[in-house]
């Protein structure tokens, strides 16, 4: 097994967190990458205080992505739009407590890709 599969990614890949859909996201997002068969729908649900009050995920690709997603809306829990939106691939790549290679930073990098296109589906429909 390669060095960079960290007990973080290990478990997150055989344990998902937020795992499913919810009832009435308000944000929706989609990263497909065909390149490598990733695939990661994101669900927000804000609160009425504008944080992040539910998060959901589901998808289907290699260990690191998958890892990455469920690690992803652990992160993502209680946070404001803003703080989404100033997210770092820096930040999303140190959750996985792993060295990942270069030819595996889009697996890792996949929900922050999600993110980043609903967030900007979110401001569109907001009028922002």
């Amino acid at each position: 097994m390669s060095t960079f599969y960290s007990e973080t990614i290990l478990d997150h890949y055989a344990h998902p967190r937020n795992w499913g859909r919810l009832p009435s996201p308000d944000i929706v997002a989609d990263n497909d990458d065909p390149s490598c068969g990733d695939q990661v729908h994101l669900e927000i649900a804000l609160g009425p205080d504008g944080r992040v009050a539910q998060v959901a995920f589901e998808g289907e690709g290699c260990m690191i992505s998958m890892a990455s997603a469920s690690l992803f809306t652990e992160h993502l829990q209680g946070k404001r739009i803003a703080d989404l939106e100033g997210l770092t691939e820096e930040e999303v790549l140190g959750w996985l407590d792993a060295p990942i290679p270069p030819n595996r930073r889009r697996c890792a990098l996949s929900p922050l890709i999600a993110l980043r296109a609903g967030l900007a589906a979110y401001r569109r429909a907001a009028g922002g």
